[in-house]
């Protein structure tokens, strides 16, 4: 080791595929279990606003509960709305503080304690967070604010930074250059997965088991995904310390980070790693920012159910896991298409998919935005398995650490832009929100046009590098030439 903070080996003794590096199950089961309680949620937070906080009769409001909408709450669909926006807009803020903080200092720490513990402390952090949500179910008397409350636990342990932070650099220590696009993506295609499922049978389940007990079953999901996880997955990385949780918030370790993250790299390695942390921050804004309004403005641009914007959410969920495994497996590499390349293209068909539904005037407009953007979630897998491929394995965990904190940093700004935007726009241009989404992807184009550019460019100059070296070395001179990284 190093230094104090050195970055330890991967743990060769790992299974290719087993139970103890199988992440993937503990990932999906999460995501059911947040989009099955995200629907249940969505309704109460709405009905107890029009109840607790703006004082309509509990009988005029309870149409609100149910996922199947009707006529009777639509004189009252503005004033609600803007007031659970609110509401969503702190409990999103207060819940991404903590995360954004706490990513700074992680991945310089799980170099030397470990990637497990990262993963184990969000989903315990979860399954805590679940528990409060089935109370704040029980209690019809408790108002909207006290939804906020129920976030602490998920918050304090990382929430969905840290967790993801610990999986990406899981998978990045036991993969090989050759398939970390691919695990990347099932990664990612996982979470998709899980929100698909949940997607499809939360209004079904609301139906029929009432919204308490289907926060009831998450709870449950999310217990047994952080049993799993502590039980069964075994560490990526050999020698890693015990315990340590007292050394997170070692300043040394930002130090060490930052270090690392921003020190000079050939062939504007530096200059790439920012502008992917920055589009990457970008892309989490938009994705933030629309997912928690999508369901509001469907409701009032479309008119449509709960149940409706399930079914539509499951496809187009499903098209982009489909999208991401048929991209990746077949045509990137019958293609040849680089990361960055395909990720230009994948972000460039978002904008098509919001351009439609700025223009949405029927159900089918929602449907086709789906389809053209079916590889929309790849952007995020193959711009970190670039990140992976350029650099040396002992920089990965902490580079994945600087663009998760940019990350961690995107959901404090997401409602705040978004929430308010579609506060004020909400009467006169629902799909304002989609034309932001849009200025922000195409900014984001551009800055991996430029990362394509230094990687053209410094292909071309390892390839002058190499050839100069051979010509050096046929003539007798030494064979010695200059490290890539």
């Amino acid at each position: 080791m190093s230094s104090e903070y050195g970055a330890l080996d991967v743990n060769v003794n790992l299974p290719k595929r087993a139970v103890s590096n199988t992440i993937e199950l503990p990932l999906f089961l999460n995501m059911v279990a947040i989009s099955l309680s995200g629907a249940a949620l969505g309704n109460i937070i709405l009905y107890r606003s029009c109840v607790h906080a703006l004082n309509f009769p509990e009988e005029e409001c309870r149409p609100f509960l149910s996922p199947v909408k009707n006529n009777e709450t639509n004189h009252l669909e503005a004033d609600v709305q803007r007031y659970a926006t609110f509401v969503s807009t702190v409990k999103m803020v207060l819940e991404a503080v903590v995360p954004a903080f706490l990513s700074f200092f992680l991945g310089a720490w799980s170099d030397t304690y470990g990637r497990k513990p990262l993963m184990v402390w969000s989903l315990l952090g979860s399954a805590i967070t679940s528990m409060l949500l089935v109370i704040f179910g029980l209690m019809d008397n408790l108002g909207p604010w006290w939804y906020i409350a129920t976030v602490i636990p998920f918050s304090l342990t990382g929430g969905y930074v840290v967790l993801f932070t610990g999986a990406y650099c899981y998978v990045s220590d036991t993969s090989t250059k050759e398939n970390t696009s691919l695990r990347m993506t099932m990664v990612d295609a996982t979470a998709s997965s899980g929100s698909v499922i949940g997607s499809i049978l939360s209004s079904y389940l609301i139906l029929s088991i009432g919204n308490v007990y289907l926060l009831l079953l998450t709870s449950t999901l999310n217990v047994f995904s952080y049993a799993f996880t502590n039980v069964y997955i075994k560490e990526s990385l050999n020698g890693a310390l015990q315990g340590g949780s007292w050394r997170v918030l070692d300043l040394l370790l930002v130090k060490d980070m930052f270090r690392e993250c921003f020190k000079h790299r050939p062939d504007h390695r530096r200059t790439q790693i920012i502008l992917i942390s920055i589009t990457k921050f970008l892309l989490i804004i938009v994705l933030y920012g629309t997912s928690s309004l999508e369901y509001l403005f469907t409701r009032t641009q479309l008119h449509w159910s709960l149940q409706d914007f399930t079914k539509y959410s499951a496809l187009s969920t499903s098209l982009s896991f489909v999208g991401g495994f048929f991209g990746i497996m077949v045509v990137q590499k019958i293609l040849g298409i680089g990361d960055i390349s395909f990720a230009i293209f994948a972000i460039l068909s978002t904008v098509a998919e919001y351009v439609l539904k700025i223009c949405a005037i029927s159900w089918w407009y929602m449907y086709l935005g789906a389809l053209v953007s079916v590889f929309k979630g790849l952007s995020s897998a193959l711009t970190r398995s670039y990140i992976s491929k350029i650099l040396p394995s002992e920089d990965v965990a902490k580079i994945f650490a600087l663009v998760c904190g940019f990350e961690g940093f995107a959901p404090l700004l997401a409602p705040l832009i978004y929430n308010s935007l579609y506060a004020a726009t909400l009467a006169t241009l629902p799909g304002a929100i989609y034309i932001l989404s849009s200025i922000f992807a195409l900014v984001c184009v551009v800055m991996l046009g430029f990362v394509q550019y230094y990687h053209w460019r410094g292909s071309g100059a390892h390839y002058q590098r190499i050839n100069s070296g051979m010509v050096h070395n046929s003539t007798g001179g030494s064979n010695v030439f200059e490290k890539e990284f």
